[in-house]
């Protein structure tokens, strides 16, 4: 019996030897593959993802989505304050769409980012650690380009943002006037000094009051729509309660005026603020970026 023993003790402390050389050795092994990439351990450098793949950059989660057919171009979304970085693809069809066409999707979790320039020592402390506008320009583009060839500038790129997202799609306009060759805004904000009472203006900016200049030409597209080049699809749903519908129509007037020949759409259906609304807009976006 007691070499049975000592014989079954001998196997088990094998086995567990075997298993620790094992791990050791093959450390990938031991752990289910995924699709999550840390860009510090990127093994893909300047090639585009094979797969549907999650980067995590600066501690964002970035969703990369891969067309089957040749890459014509890239896709960028821009999600709505606070909204999930998945809704874009779940909870509408411009994703699935435009892969099926030839493009790729990047949606960045910008969680609660008004997609501004910078934070102020007035910003509410819990919201600091949001993305800023900076980082899609400085990190997030540049490292798309260069290690995985995605929102090239030679390709077709298309730039598509819903409520903060489209606030977000006209101030990223500014600052890359040559990387979109169309962009489509739906139920955003253009002005924040039409909208004094608005908590996410405050949160970032503090009260107008006290920071009227800083209102008025911090991230406010209505003061540069001089330098607006890109062709520009504009929707908003009639009856928003989040966003004044307003906010859009004096925007596409504000273009028309200084831009009568460039390609501007204004669509301004009965609707609210809401994916039944966003979705609905998917066809129409598409045609017209593509015709």
């Amino acid at each position: 019996m007691k070499t049975n023993k000592r014989f079954i003790l001998i196997l088990i402390m094998a086995a567990f030897t075997l298993l620790l050389v094992f791990t050791v050795l093959f450390p990938g092994m031991s752990k289910q593959e995924t699709n999550t990439t840390s860009f510090s351990t990127c093994i893909n450098k300047g090639k585009m993802p094979l797969h549907d793949t999650t980067l995590m950059i600066n501690g964002r989660k970035v969703l990369i989505k891969i067309c089957d057919n040749k890459k014509k171009g890239t896709f960028l979304m821009l999600q709505g304050w606070n909204l999930p970085v998945e809704d874009w693809y779940t909870k509408t069809s411009i994703c699935q769409k435009a892969i099926s066409q030839g493009y790729c999707i990047v949606l960045p979790d910008m969680g609660k980012s008004i997609y501004h320039e910078k934070v102020f020592p007035e910003t509410r402390s819990d919201w600091k650690v949001y993305p800023t506008r900076k980082w899609l320009c400085d990190t997030l583009i540049p490292l798309l380009q260069k290690e995985y060839t995605l929102l090239q500038e030679d390709d077709t790129n298309y730039l598509v943002g819903l409520s903060t997202g489209a606030r977000g799609v006209a101030l990223m306009l500014l600052e890359f006037k040559n990387l979109f060759s169309a962009a489509a805004a739906l139920s955003g904000d253009y002005n924040q000094l039409k909208m004094p009472a608005d908590n996410l203006m405050k949160g970032y900016y503090g009260t107008i009051d006290q920071y009227r200049e800083r209102w008025m030409n911090t991230d406010n597209p209505i003061n540069k729509i001089q330098e607006y080049q890109t062709p520009l699809y504009l929707g908003h749903g009639k009856l928003d309660k989040v966003v004044p519908a307003e906010q859009t129509r004096l925007f596409y007037d504000s273009l028309k005026k200084v831009h009568p020949k460039l390609k501007l759409k204004l669509h301004m259906p009965d609707a609210q603020h809401d994916y039944n609304y966003w979705e609905s807009e998917t066809d129409s976006i598409l045609n017209f970026f593509w015709n």
